[in-house]
């Protein structure tokens, strides 16, 4: 029999039993649609952790107050890092290029007349700007002058700026931070995400002096950035630092660290990992669900095959060989199987579309998109699992109906 006659008698079959036909495909479309859902929706959420790492920085390593194993900045009660752990690095640790120390402080209120925001405060050294390779977009950074007289200067990340100047020009005008008056002097540009997801856009930078002394009375800092010269050397430095700051610190094994140490290669190699491992146990549901696709249409097609004797039979009696019927049978599954599989990977796109175009709530009550990226991955996973799920379901009950005797088939 010629393909274009087994595709013939396999969609004259199907056609004969249209619902019992579109229950055969139901489990491989949803099984593909969720697939090619997982598959965009993944890689549309890897290209954007990737993106928020960069926001991260290259050849970056980050000291940060406290120990354990979180991302962020530490609590503002953990008093465990000093302006001179920071001086220790720097004269200690070779290979840094930038290296700068600095204080966080979350939900502080930021007051401009009779409109206030939100927003983290960092007090910063002249470096952290080199140090983050984090540049603006007018105005002027801190200086050593602001720190040496504690001035009160400030400069706005895109966020906060938008919040409190809207479209107006904020450099000169003033805002008010724990009933402390700051004289804007600078706006940085867009940063975008952290790899945590934060909006790194919602800051207000003030020199490290005046943040210590004048506005929250502290003798500590909760970070060091440190930018290093070549990234081959991020390990080396890393460990190195971590040495350092245990011999500082006092501490011996097994004491738990008071700080933590981290690089722009292992956050990315981390949250790599989480995707990787979260998209992988989503792809075995998928698959586990086009498998049991699989198993209803060989119960279907078993139960086919028990109904449609007389017509194996007349087929038979008419001259159709036993390989005949087989490819027929089988043709029926692959056709359900395929069909399912390519209408599954449509729906999925539409699917993955529908949520990337979705608007969801984000930090800080923002509005942020879920991406979504359109490749070819889905399109070859779902016609090799489709063939695959329709060869090992359909086989069986062809070779069943091709092993019929066709005079016990006609009597039914």
């Amino acid at each position: 029999m010629t393909l274009s006659r087994i595709i013939s008698e396999s969609l004259k079959g199907l056609s004969q039993y249209k619902m019992r036909t579109f229950l055969m495909m139901l489990g491989i479309v949803i099984g593909s649609a969720t697939l090619t859902t997982i598959v965009s929706i993944s890689k549309g959420a890897q290209m954007s952790i990737m993106k928020n790492v960069k926001n991260f920085g290259p050849n970056s390593v980050m000291v940060t107050a406290g120990g354990g194993k979180s991302f962020g900045p530490p609590d503002e009660r953990t008093t465990t890092l000093t302006l001179e752990d920071a001086q220790a690095i720097k004269d200690s640790i070779i290979g840094i290029r930038y290296l700068a120390p600095f204080t966080v402080h979350l939900e502080q209120n930021i007051i401009r007349d009779n409109l206030n925001t939100t927003s983290q405060v960092i007090g910063v050294t002249a470096e952290w700007m080199d140090a983050w390779q984090w540049y603006l977009e007018k105005g002027d950074f801190i200086s050593d002058e602001d720190n040496a007289g504690l001035a009160k200067t400030c400069v706005l990340g895109q966020t906060v700026a938008k919040e409190l100047f809207g479209t107006d020009n904020p450099i000169g005008e003033t805002v008010r931070i724990n009933n402390t008056s700051f004289k804007i002097i600078g706006i940085l540009n867009k940063r975008g995400a952290s790899p945590h997801g934060m909006d790194m856009d919602r800051r207000v930078v003030v020199p490290l002096t005046t943040a210590m002394k004048r506005l929250f009375n502290i003798t500590h800092v909760g970070m060091i950035r440190l930018y290093i010269d070549d990234q081959a050397r991020l390990d080396t430095v890393t460990t190195s630092v971590t040495t350092l700051l245990r011999e500082r610190h006092h501490i011996t094994p097994p004491q738990e660290d008071d700080f933590r140490v981290t690089n722009s290669m292992a956050v990315a190699a981390t949250v790599k990992g989480v995707s990787k491992t979260l998209t992988t146990f989503l792809m075995l549901l998928a698959a586990t669900s086009m498998i049991v696709g699989g198993i209803v249409i060989a119960n279907i097609m078993f139960i086919s095959v028990n109904e449609r004797k007389r017509e194996i039979g007349i087929r038979r009696a008419f001259g159709a060989r036993a390989r005949d019927i087989m490819n027929q049978f089988l043709g029926e599954a692959l056709f359900v199987t395929i069909s399912g599989g390519i209408a599954g990977t449509i729906l999925g796109f539409m699917l993955a579309k529908g949520l990337a175009t979705a608007s969801t709530t984000g930090i800080m009550g923002k509005k942020t998109m879920m991406p979504a990226v359109i490749s070819w991955e889905p399109f070859a996973l779902a016609f090799l699992f489709s063939v695959l799920i329709g060869v090992l379901a359909g086989v069986q009950p062809a070779r069943k109906a091709a092993a019929m005797d066709p005079v016990e088939s006609i009597r039914g």
